[in-house]
């Protein structure tokens, strides 16, 4: 349906004498017979021109040529064809200008397998030989690699990920380009770094990624990066049963043998989110507490963690242990946490039959830090020691908490 939708884009900036292709990761992916995500569109209609034929539209970037026309609630980008000024800051052109021939728009785009074009009757527009590096698995820089690195640093990233998506190797003299140019990435904002390597360990080669990393020395410009990647070695190949971000970033620290401040200090330089930082810190520091061994699986105390960290924590946790245990073969942890946490006749503090003000009043003792202590020890002894939740017990048992010990 997107297909169609996009092809009606096409048919019409024709009809109207215009020319128009799919371009780029859409015709790479067709290719491959991988699913597509994106359909980019370019032509040689001016911005003005789209505009005038597409009365539904987004003015997205008129600076660089590019209208997203709505078709049937479906955006798709068309960009007018162009070559980039100069670049002053590794990354965008300082101004762009547009032309009428679609090679020149091709020959600024990064790898050859990106620098494709493919009209609605499928007949591919393929100047730099894309499609015979795809069926030889390579990646390679359009024109000279160098040249193309220096323009927008974060290309060479680019590289890596492409790699670590497909299954593909990196062309010599491109692969010798990124380790030249590799400083450069220093001029990069570290949120498009972080989404770069977002998008490397979360790939299927994730293993190839992490090697190539180290192999171009990409990451020499941050030290602590740099060293959390080549200290993860041998447990990179762990990341593929990994499920979120999260997951994955903690996984490579605890491998690294970060701590869990060690931890916090590289999310707080990627600025990841507070929520994610927390998350992160939070593994790092459990697996750390539980001396987690590779492909060693142990015992491990369900209930406390439940008490303390939560259903949704330990659900992420254990999902972290199965990929630290691996290769020992099929774990039960997951059977044994959920069977722990049924079997809890309370969860949370809350769930208790008494507040801190009946304890308070039960009591006669005056607010203080005091309360919240012995909520906790009655958690604890009601969750997973049989103590009744019942007031009585309860308060029966605080009693007996606060006469035995200094509160």
């Amino acid at each position: 349906m997107v297909v169609e939708l996009a092809n009606r884009v096409l048919e019409t900036l024709e009809k109207n004498g215009f020319e128009a292709f799919f371009v780029g990761g859409c015709v790479r992916d067709w290719l491959l017979h991988r699913p597509v995500h994106d359909i980019d569109i370019c032509t040689n209609a001016h911005p003005g021109d789209v505009m005038r034929l597409f009365p539904d539209h987004v003015p997205t970037g008129l600076k660089h040529g590019t209208v997203s026309v709505k078709m049937e609630k479906q955006l798709f980008e068309v960009t007018t064809y162009r070559t980039e000024g100069k670049y002053e800051d590794y990354r965008r052109p300082v101004d762009v200008q547009f032309v009428s021939e679609l090679r020149l728009d091709l020959e600024r785009r990064d790898f050859t397998i990106n620098a494709m074009a493919m009209d609605r009757n499928r007949l591919l527009q393929d100047p730099f030989d894309g499609s015979a590096d795809l069926s030889s698995r390579l990646i390679r820089a359009v024109g000279n690699a160098s040249e193309r690195f220096q323009e927008d640093a974060l290309r060479l990233l680019r590289g890596v990920r492409f790699a670590a998506q497909l299954g593909f190797s990196i062309e010599a003299e491109t692969l010798l380009a990124m380790k030249e140019t590799a400083p450069l990435l220093s001029h990069i904002a570290v949120e498009r770094v972080r989404e770069e390597l977002n998008k490397i360990i979360s790939s299927t080669g994730v293993e190839l990624g992490c090697r190539l990393l180290c192999d171009t020395r990409l990451l020499a410009f941050s030290p602590r990066l740099e060293g959390l990647f080549s200290q993860t070695g041998e447990q990179a190949w762990r990341l593929s049963q990994l499920v979120t971000a999260a997951q994955k970033w903690s996984l490579l620290m605890y491998a690294a043998e970060y701590t869990h401040a060690e931890a916090k200090d590289v999310c707080t330089y990627l600025r990841m989110s507070n929520r994610e930082t927390d998350m992160i810190v939070c593994f790092v520091r459990l697996l750390g507490q539980l001396s987690v061994e590779w492909d060693r699986p142990r015992h491990v105390d369900w209930g406390l963690l439940l008490l303390a960290e939560g259903w949704e924590v330990c659900q992420e946790l254990e999902v972290l242990l199965q990929a630290c245990w691996s290769k020992h073969g099929a774990v039960h942890s997951a059977q044994s946490l959920a069977m722990v946490y049924e079997q809890m006749p309370v969860k949370k503090v809350k769930d208790l039959a008494v507040s801190g003000l009946d304890l308070q009043s039960a009591l006669q003792k005056k607010p203080g830090e005091w309360i919240m202590r012995v909520l906790k020890v009655l958690l604890v002894k009601a969750a997973l020691h049989g103590l009744p939740n019942t007031p009585e017990a309860l308060i029966e048992f605080a009693k007996k908490e606060v006469a035995d010990n200094e509160y």
